[in-house]
């Protein structure tokens, strides 16, 4: 069975909303990331856990309408749908473009932070016991040098 494009519409309008609201929960999580926010942050996770499974349950209703075209790119949607739905579906497509972008710089931005901060972390706890030779216990900075002379 074929894609029913009027349908197909109706549901992009509601996956654009879904998708601006994953949006807005990644500019909140970066703002918890930036500022430090760490028990926040933890407590959004169920939220985004939600978001994620709604994304997943509006993918598979996007397969489901498109039915046997639900290999299709949205460009390719768009090139096989009717003149009437067009011009609709190429300014859902554009929006949702944007959005995803977006929401892919949002975590690639927030993926530099954490990862910023965690070398950071590991340079200022990287300490390591190790024994001394003589029965004794000694703290050392744990380079990878100093590892690898231990073992």
């Amino acid at each position: 069975m074929a894609a029913d494009y009027f349908k197909l519409v109706r549901f992009f309008n509601e996956y654009i909303a879904h998708y601006k609201e994953l949006l807005d929960f990644e500019y909140s999580k970066l703002d918890m990331i930036n500022n430090d926010k760490i028990e926040e942050l933890s407590r959004s996770l169920s939220r985004e856990q939600a978001l994620i499974m709604k994304s997943n349950s509006m993918e598979k209703k996007r397969i489901e309408i498109l039915g046997e075209d639900k290999d299709l790119t949205f460009k390719e949607i768009i090139e096989k749908a009717p003149i009437s739905c067009k011009k609709r579906l190429e300014g859902q497509y554009e929006e949702l473009s944007a959005c995803v972008l977006k929401i892919k710089e949002l975590n690639d931005l927030a993926n530099v932070i954490i990862t910023g901060r965690l070398k950071r972390v590991e340079r200022r706890t990287a300490e390591l016991d190790t024994y001394d030779g003589r029965g004794g216990v000694k703290t050392e900075h744990a380079t990878r040098a100093a590892i690898m002379n231990k073992v």
